[in-house]
């Protein structure tokens, strides 16, 4: 099964509440950039890697980040060439050379979300050729159900959608003062009113807070009971996160902006976290996810990867540590997805289907820029 070609399709992603809406986030502290993440973030790009075989078959894979054109220069002027003619069973050789080869100007970021996309396309390849769905390739599944949470403040749909168990996205950080910790106040209260007292209800704090003010938040709201809070302070904090945690009184979440094995092994030894969430798009593809649960699993610590679509599924179908999976409420302005045949959660449940690979294909509208992609960050 050897490599016959690689390429990269790219497109722009729409506008939505992910990057429109004010939402608590790193630069927040400055007045130019608070009102939306689009003022900062730039031009959000879409990237698919496929990888075509001798014998004819493709491989899919999506990267992260949403800078999809530099993924691309880095697959076609780097990357590449480390493909074409190799065998595409050797997942894991070919993710080794490619981070060695990366190393100098890599270990995190850009050349870890591209290494993700080859990846995930040869682990779609492997599918394929079995004529098996990808989590049959990683053991089965492991729950007679997989339940999904969503993510989005938008409460009311999600609820009418079926959904129990949501995730509000904080709309001020500490800049905004007095005045904004008690809107932040008022829109948990708000949630945990229209979910009712039995759905579970999660904090995204996008890297926005410090510890003392994450700590008086959740002194406000104890009476609507957080379930976590996610991504309170830069991920580089981890002493921050530390403290954080011992003293916070819900579960502290972490890892959507961490890197590979390396990065989630520094939050396990630092105790950082109560659950681990990595990005399969950004921290490595399946490979590098299947080391990370390893490592969770020896720590006691549930696995539950941020983000959405057909891998992030199957990897949350196929570990047993990895309890409920998540979906982010990417359609609520339209947009249609890169890749079609993506699993959508129904009354909050995900149902994955016995397609050989991740059972998605590729949609030549949008990658010829014929309508608006939905944004994935």
């Amino acid at each position: 099964m050897r490599i016959r070609a690689v390429r990269v399709h790219t497109a722009p992603m729409s506008e939505s509440w992910l990057n429109q809406s004010l939402i608590a986030n790193p630069m927040s502290e400055y007045a130019a950039y608070k009102a939306r993440r689009s003022s900062w973030f730039g031009r959000m790009t879409a990237a698919v890697v496929e990888i075509e075989t001798e014998d004819g078959l493709t491989g899919l894979g999506f990267a992260g980040g949403a800078k999809g054109a530099a993924v691309r220069t880095i697959v076609e002027e780097h990357f590449g060439p480390f493909l074409i003619g190799r065998d595409a069973r050797e997942i894991e050789l070919v993710w080794e050379q490619l981070y060695r080869a990366s190393v100098m100007y890599g270990r995190r970021g850009l050349a870890i979300e591209a290494i993700s996309a080859i990846d995930i396309a040869l682990w779609d390849l492997a599918g394929k050729a079995a004529g098996k769905p990808v989590y049959e390739l990683l053991g089965g599944g492991t729950k007679d159900r997989l339940p999904a949470y969503v993510t989005g403040n938008m409460t009311d749909r999600h609820l009418a959608e079926g959904f129990r168990d949501v995730k509000i996205a904080l709309p001020h950080g500490p800049a905004s003062g007095e005045q904004g910790l008690r809107e932040n106040e008022a829109l948990i209260g708000a949630a945990r009113e229209r979910i009712g007292p039995e759905g579970k209800l999660m904090l995204d704090c996008y890297m926005a807070l410090t510890v003392p003010y994450a700590l008086e938040l959740l002194r406000r709201v104890r009476d609507y009971r957080v379930h976590w809070m996610e991504e309170p302070l830069p991920p580089d904090d981890l002493d921050g996160y530390r403290r954080l945690r011992e003293r916070a009184g819900v579960l502290i979440a972490g890892g959507e902006h961490e890197y590979t094995r390396w990065g989630f092994r520094d939050l396990i030894e630092k105790r950082a976290v109560d659950i681990l969430q990595p990005d399969i798009y950004r921290a490595g593809g399946v490979s590098e996810l299947r080391k990370i649960a390893a490592m969770a699993s020896a720590a006691g610590l549930p696995v539950i990867p941020h983000g959405v679509g057909a891998p992030t599924y199957h990897f949350v179908w196929s570990n047993p540590g990895s309890p409920v999976a998540e979906f982010v409420d990417i359609f609520a302005q339209g947009g249609e997805l890169l890749l079609e045949g993506e699993p959508i959660p129904a009354r909050g449940f995900i149902e994955l289907g016995g397609e050989p690979g991740f059972g998605y294909r590729l949609n030549e509208r949008a990658a010829r820029g014929e309508v608006a992609v939905a944004p994935i960050w």
